[in-house]
């Protein structure tokens, strides 16, 4: 269990989307415009989806324990 708060978790999911969308901006280059778009809206759903599983971990839990485990891939 990693015992992160809500604030941590919303704050590393934010980080991770800013780091893809850093990367993609780095690599604009080598980038498939074809495909991008729907790459992109996958990953933004999947960040999305393993956010709002936490979110749901934590407001199923127990008031006196008020911190999730992020899900491992």
């Amino acid at each position: 269990m990693q015992g992160y708060t809500v604030p941590m978790v919303v704050e590393e999911s934010r980080i991770l989307q800013v780091s893809i969308f850093n990367t993609l901006q780095s690599n604009i280059g080598s980038v498939d415009f074809s495909t991008l778009l729907l790459d992109v809206m996958t990953i933004a759903d999947e960040v999305d989806s393993q956010l709002k599983q936490a979110m749901l971990g934590f407001t199923e839990s127990p008031p006196q324990s008020r911190q999730v485990s992020l899900p491992k891939s």
